[in-house]
């Protein structure tokens, strides 16, 4: 699934990402730092998440590859698939908590993705907040304008702007194909090696969205990785099919709009893995706002 807002970086956040891309010193570890000496990070404690559910092929890599890898994992997902929510939470009424496959790190909420994650955040993690939110790896891309639709950005939007935690939203560019499902376990594998460095040390209230690219023509491996801004094109569309005088069939579609050149859109399809910083802050910059900081004057 393709599915915010077309976002300043700045040359610095650009610089963290792409030093962090190639393996080198961008990292900061958990709370709990290493005996001395030892440059190893200690374990993280990590709140996971996502919006196609606990049970999808995504999560379950990720969750099984974060844990073999020695980190602390707690799953807190909804209990059903959840895409295109973006950070719609319940203000109020009921949710039903239980873990479904009987694994006690593995929680099913029926809620949202932002929800879930404030759910995990506020009730599991009450005692002790975890040093990291991961969300996916999604079924699907989420680059472009449709980032503002999506489920898996936007609990990892809530957990770092809301409250202060790292995240990280993750996907894969694939389906639920069974053919394709070893690209999760390679998206999996891929964050393992950047959590082995350390949590991505970026300014609070940021997101680092990743996308790992659907390998096309026998690749077996990605073509590389690349720091790239947010499109703001479009790949998901919705069709409406009218039915009779009041109900209408929705049916998704593809928008058109070809992505710049150099954009999260445009590498992943041509077969990057994509770093983009993301902030929770919609606050538009101040050269931007001119227009308005006039009229706020005229009206004053």
């Amino acid at each position: 699934m393709r599915f915010t807002r077309p976002l300043i970086v700045t040359v610095a956040a650009a610089a963290v990402l792409l030093t962090a891309a190639s393996g080198a010193s961008a990292f900061e570890g958990s709370s709990a730092a290493p005996p001395s000496g030892d440059t190893t990070p200690a374990p993280l404690r990590i709140l996971l998440t996502n919006d196609d559910g606990w049970d999808a092929p995504g999560i379950t890599a990720t969750y099984r590859a974060l844990t073999a890898a020695g980190h602390d994992v707690t799953m807190v997902a909804p209990a059903q698939n959840q895409s295109g929510k973006s950070a719609a939470i319940d203000f109020q009424g009921k949710l039903t908590v239980a873990h479904p496959s009987g694994d006690p790190k593995v929680y099913s909420v029926t809620s949202t993705p932002a929800g879930s994650a404030m759910f995990g955040i506020n009730e599991v993690f009450k005692d002790a907040k975890p040093d990291l939110v991961v969300s996916g790896t999604n079924v699907g891309s989420n680059v472009g304008f449709d980032t503002n639709y999506s489920g898996t950005v936007g609990a990892a939007v809530v957990a770092s702007g809301g409250f202060g935690i790292p995240a990280i939203a993750i996907s894969t560019d694939t389906s639920r194909d069974p053919e394709l499902v070893p690209a999760y376990d390679q998206t999996a594998a891929l964050l393992v090696r950047i959590l082995d460095g350390g949590i991505p040390r970026t300014s609070p209230g940021t997101v680092l969205n990743i996308n790992y690219p659907l390998l096309k023509d026998g690749a077996t491996t990605p073509k590389g990785m690349k720091y790239t801004p947010m499109s703001s094109a479009s790949a998901a569309d919705i069709r409406y099919s009218r039915i009779d005088d009041t109900t209408y069939e929705i049916k998704p579609g593809r928008a058109a709009t070809p992505p710049a050149a150099g954009t999260d859109f445009a590498e992943l399809d041509a077969g990057f893995v994509t770093f983009t910083l993301l902030d929770a802050d919609r606050t538009a910059d101040r050269a931007d706002a001119a227009t308005i900081t006039r009229l706020v004057r005229s009206l004053s």
